[in-house]
């Protein structure tokens, strides 16, 4: 252990260095199968809107909401493209930049403590609360919008330390402001923790500072009125998504309201400063993933601790008592932490870890992460310290690698839901409604599956199909799903227009193939969830054209392969062609896989391509088959798939011998 020690001593890392410790951590943390992620939640939309509706009806998506960040977007998406992984690179340094820039700020202000100004900008970096950092393509727009405050208020701190430079400085900062009062909300009210930066920098006494602080920030303070009287009297949208919770309770009671305000600070507090930071400890044995994710979770865990703590140890800075940051960091802290809350309690939330609430973390991310760094500080024992924050950053980084597991299980599901959907429905009816059951997803919405629908089966500049998920739409969204009504839908953009005479009954559920739901067969299939099976009578397989017309680009789009499920698809095709040939053709290849069927549904399209071509003997063998799974399940069903096939075919000795066998069997009625 002395030869370790020793050996750590001879190696040297300064502060300069920790520019580059900070990209290696978040390479580390986030980096790790950066090219297996894709877009999730509003993002397939966006992309959708911006190529292939055009620029201008992503202007009008923003419109409602803000407009000014959806310009922001005007002049990134045309230069990263419809690679997901670009913006998973983006996001990944955007992540960096605000990090440093939060670390530079801290260095700035107190030039003594290099440690914990390092200790705050890691925390930052990996802080456990907010769990959409791989929503790439989103977050690297809220990080442009972080990095222009932190920009402005490190630039308005070198402006007061550089006397010569002083206005230049004030200009960009005053500028940089603007930006983050147009864009968003999430950082409003945070620019005003300037005015403890201000304060802490000017010498003299209390009266003459404050003095001071508060007329450097007027011109700060005539930016964000002037902003938000536009914002309440001039942008009519700006209450849109969310109502102001927090007014109308203290205008209802002001006692019930106070307590209720109260009661969101102290939540709020104890979830990001300390709860985020120890869920991971807490989580740490239930992953639910197989041996090699679990070993490689548990490698990225200790190389994080093994790492920081060699950083940590090497790290040479001066031997100044830390505890005096903590006596000025922490009003800093709290400040920023305090002034947080203001865009997220007015609307009543607060913080939570589940998606997608989680993002209400985010503003709280600076002050907790300066607040934790200042705890650290008032340990006496550096080795002490040093063990702490390595710990920290290992648990962290393994909680955002469970994280990302999902993320990438999410967007290979959804990759294989439109793979298999694409090759069994070349082309949809305009104004076809798709009712699935809920996918099982957890990154993605029907709202947001809507987006790469269109993607395929949308002629560029239009949008002909919507989806819904049967259980949380019909009778809401959808108000009724008896034909002949006329449904129409502003969908954040564009409007769809359609008609419940062309409803597409789906059904997707991993390993399961995605299918049609047969209306005529499955209108009481048990194996259904109940949403799905409510509406199957109404599936009409006639919006499906067979002339394939669109397709997604190559960095969303897996192709067909050979596995039971493309065969699957391909076959179901085939059978809705009455391409009976092909059927058994595909079917060859399919049983020669070896595989077994995850539905028991799944052979009856090749039941009925062997009846279709007179191999009786085969379509009773793999009815039979199907009955054995669920004789109660699948009984009624393959009886009126044989009163089709029946219906459908010519009469034949073989026939008749073949009905006689299976109406025994599974208990048809007559």
């Amino acid at each position: 252990m002395k030869k370790l020690t020793d050996r750590l001593n001879t190696i040297t890392f300064t502060p300069r260095s920790t520019v580059w410790f900070l990209l290696f951590i978040a390479a580390l943390t986030y980096g790790l199968f950066f090219w297996q992620r894709g877009f999730y939640w509003d993002e397939f939309p966006w992309a959708w809107i911006y190529y292939r509706l055009g620029p201008a009806m992503l202007t009008k998506t923003f419109t409602t909401s803000r407009p000014f960040w959806g310009m922001i977007y005007q002049l990134t998406m045309p230069v990263i493209g419809p690679n997901p992984w670009a913006w998973q690179l983006l996001a990944i340094l955007l992540r960096w930049v605000t990090a440093v820039l939060l670390w530079k700020i801290l260095r700035a202000l107190y030039p003594q403590h290099p440690k914990p100004a390092l200790w705050a900008g890691l925390f930052f970096l990996v802080h456990p609360g907010m769990g959409q950092q791989f929503i790439a393509m989103m977050y690297s727009h809220f990080y442009i919008v972080l990095s222009a405050f932190l920009l402005s208020m490190y630039l308005a701190i070198r402006a007061i330390q550089d006397e010569k430079r002083r206005w230049v400085y004030f200009t960009a900062s005053y500028l940089l402001a603007a930006v983050n009062f147009l864009t968003m909300e999430y950082f409003y009210f945070v620019e005003f923790g300037l005015v403890v930066a201000f304060f802490q920098l000017f010498p003299g006494g209390f009266k003459e500072r404050a003095k001071k602080s508060l007329l450097y920030f007027l011109p700060y303070l005539f930016i964000f009125l002037g902003i938000t009287l536009w914002r309440t009297f001039f942008f009519e949208f700006q209450n849109a998504s969310y109502p102001f919770v927090l007014l109308d309770k203290l205008k209802e009671d002001i006692f019930t309201g106070t307590l209720f305000f109260l009661n969101q600070i102290l939540i709020s507090f104890w979830r990001t400063v300390f709860e985020s930071w120890i869920l991971p400890f807490l989580t740490i044995g239930t992953s639910g993933f197989g041996p090699l994710t679990l070993t490689l979770m548990l490698v990225l865990l200790f190389s994080g601790i093994f790492l920081t703590g060699i950083y940590l140890f090497a790290f040479k800075a001066d031997s100044s008592d830390d505890r005096d940051f903590t006596r000025q960091a922490g009003w800093l802290g709290l400040a920023f932490w305090f002034l947080s809350g203001g865009s997220v309690w007015i609307i009543g939330i607060v913080p939570q870890f589940n998606f997608s609430i989680d993002r209400f973390m985010l503003p709280f991310m600076l002050g907790s992460s300066i607040l934790l760094a200042c705890m650290i500080a008032l340990i006496k024992n550096a080795r002490t310290q040093m063990i702490l924050v390595a710990l920290l950053i290992g648990f962290a980084g393994s909680r955002h690698f469970r994280l990302e597991e999902i993320y990438r299980s999410d967007w290979l599901t959804q990759q294989e839901l439109f793979t298999q959907m694409s090759a069994r429905i070349p082309a949809l009816k305009e104004g076809t409604i798709i009712l699935a059951n809920d996918i099982p997803v957890t990154y993605y919405s029907d709202n947001s599956l809507t987006g790469p629908l269109n993607w395929i089966y949308s002629p560029p500049g239009e949008m002909v199909a919507m989806l819904y998920f049967a259980s949380i739409r019909v009778g809401k969204t959808l108000p009724s799903v008896e034909p002949g009504l006329d449904h129409q839908l502003y969908y954040i953009g564009p409007t769809f227009y359609g008609n419940t005479d062309n409803i597409l009954v789906v059904h997707f559920e991993p390993p399961g193939c995605f299918r049609v739901v047969d209306a005529e067969v499955e209108a009481d299939n048990k194996l259904l969830p109940p949403a799905v099976r409510d509406v199957a009578r109404y599936s009409n397989q006639r919006v499906i054209l067979f002339e394939k017309q669109n397709q997604l680009p190559g960095p969303l789009y897996r192709g067909v392969e050979s596995d039971w499920c493309g065969y699957f698809a391909q076959a179901e095709l085939a059978r809705q062609k009455k391409d009976w040939e092909e059927v058994i053709r595909i079917a060859d290849f399919a049983f020669a896989l070896n595989d077994t069927p995850n539905d028991p549904v799944e052979r009856f399209v090749y039941v009925e391509g062997y009846a279709h071509t007179d191999d009786w003997e085969k379509a009773v063998e793999l009815s039979e088959e199907s009955y054995r799974v669920s004789k109660t399940y699948m009984g009624p069903l393959l009886c009126r798939l044989w009163d089709r096939i029946e219906r459908e075919t010519e009469s034949s000795a073989e026939r008749v011998s073949a009905l006689e066998r299976v109406r025994s069997k599974f208990e048809c009625n007559p």
